[in-house]
């Protein structure tokens, strides 16, 4: 198929049921989101059945979009798009920099924001592997991640600040999260926070993992005491008897 028919074909497999056909917004951020390389990254995964519809958008962030998707068996999917025109480059390589698992930083910023995608894979892939609870990675195609989606059918799973949980359980998981990451995956997710953890029902699930750095990274200590204050900052203020050094004590072991 020529570059521009897969272009046509993918476009038509992506959900404008909640866009406004005219909405001047909506044009600058698809444009942003989906240019040709992205389409053809997403069209490659589709003709290996792993997306057949990329539906609404899931959230926002820094550097990319995520999107609820469905492959071709009918399961939900969520779609991590990492934009190559607006990330931040500088952020990117300092998180690389220095991880035994990436030899060197390219100044290519399409090639470095392809690395993130695959670092974030790869690093999900360690903490399932360690027993933390994460989105399982499903497949990385350049700047695109496929993964599994946390929700229901009507709506993804929201954030832990935007949820009503028990506070003593939500901690417990994110420190017993840390220590598996720290000890088992040998990770420091280094963005800990309410804004990182989703509540899908009853379950806690960690999000957000592409700057986690192996310990062997110069920053991991940094990172690791830097999380440690978040979370003691943010269960302190719910009542948690906690502080950032009995954090880390347990983290460590």
């Amino acid at each position: 198929m020529k570059k521009e028919e897969a272009i046509n074909y993918v476009e038509s497999r992506i959900s404008h049921a909640k866009r406004v056909e005219h909405d001047s917004e909506y044009r600058k951020t698809f444009s942003e989101v989906f240019d040709d390389s992205t389409i053809m990254a997403i069209y490659a995964l589709m003709s290996r059945g792993y997306i057949d519809i990329v539906d609404f958008p899931i959230s926002t962030g820094k550097e990319g979009n995520v999107f609820r998707g469905i492959d071709k068996k009918g399961n939900n999917i969520a779609i991590k798009i990492y934009r190559i025109a607006t990330s931040n480059f500088r952020k990117m390589a300092l998180y690389i920099q220095g991880d035994p698992r990436f030899r060197g930083v390219t100044k290519d910023r399409r090639k470095l924001v392809y690395r993130w995608a695959g670092k974030e894979f790869n690093n999900l892939e360690r903490m399932i592997a360690a027993g933390v609870r994460v989105p399982r990675p499903i497949v990385q195609r350049n700047n695109v991640l496929v993964m599994e989606y946390i929700g229901t059918q009507e709506r993804p799973a929201p954030l832990l600040k935007d949820s009503d949980f028990d506070p003593e359980e939500a901690y417990r998981f994110t420190v017993d999260s840390m220590r598996k990451t720290y000890k088992e995956a040998r990770l420091v997710h280094g963005d800990i926070s309410e804004y990182n953890i989703l509540l899908n029902g009853d379950e806690f699930v960690l999000i957000d993992v592409a700057q986690a750095v192996h310990l062997k990274h110069p920053s991991a200590e940094e990172l690791l005491v830097r999380d440690a204050k978040n979370v003691a900052r943010y269960f302190g203020k719910l009542g948690v008897e906690t502080d950032k050094d009995k954090i880390l004590r347990e983290v460590r072991g």
